[in-house]
């Protein structure tokens, strides 16, 4: 883990590099958008765990066991909202907050045994996010725009179960993030647009013991110039 962590600063690293960048490069550009918008959507488990929590998967003989994600944690969702900018008509930039419900199994088979952790714990993950996403096409001015980007996002896993003291834990992960919009309203001037949008991503990075997801969801985003 301590190699993706590795990894996982090194890109995120890049992308402040890239994002100062692009903003350096677009500060001339007259013509610029602000952003809102609110989303949610399903989040699928993926990767391959030794652990959830407090519990690790060790077998009958004391192997630490990997188990696949759909072994250990059940299809769930999650809840966001974001503020950025559109600069040049096609890069955006912004920063948000993202709530996600885990979904753990109340049972692990490991082995020729099961499993459990009693009281069964409520896990919930609760992160600040930093999203730089590029538009294929101008999106003030077309109908379809499709988009590209990276997403990082930061924050803490709280496990909670009645009669045991809280936990948390701070955490990192790294996503891929794709979707396309579509624009839905424009004003008279055009100074300002709605949109509905698909917002997806795939987490390919993460540490501690959070689970990745890859998350399908859609969203309403209001443009407007300042």
């Amino acid at each position: 883990m301590s190699r993706a962590l590795s990894c996982l600063l090194v890109v995120v690293g890049l992308i402040i590099i890239v994002a100062g960048t692009i903003e350096a490069g677009i500060v001339k550009v007259a013509k610029r958008y602000n952003v809102v918008d609110f989303y949610g959507g399903f989040s699928s488990p993926v990767g391959s765990y030794d652990g959830i929590g407090i519990l690790d998967f060790y077998d009958e003989t004391g192997k630490l066991v990997d188990l696949d994600a759909d072994d250990v944690y059940d299809q769930t969702f999650h809840l966001g909202f974001n503020y950025g900018q559109v600069r040049n008509d096609r890069i955006y930039v912004g920063v948000g907050f993202r709530y996600t419900n885990i979904d753990q199994m109340e049972e692990f088979a490991v082995g020729n045994q099961v499993l459990s952790i009693n009281p069964t714990p409520n896990f919930n993950q609760y992160d600040l996010e930093f999203n730089v996403n590029f538009h294929l096409t101008p999106v003030s001015r077309s109908v379809l725009s499709p988009y590209v980007g990276m997403g990082f996002r930061g924050g803490l896993t709280a496990m909670t179960a009645e009669g045991v003291e809280s936990e948390n834990e701070a955490n990192v992960a790294l996503a891929g993030n794709f979707g396309l919009e579509v624009k839905l309203w424009e004003s008279a001037k055009k100074r300002s647009f709605v949109s509905v949008a698909s917002i997806n991503s795939y987490e390919f990075v993460v540490s501690g013991d959070r689970p990745r997801h890859f998350n399908f969801g859609f969203g309403l985003k209001y443009y407007f110039r300042p």
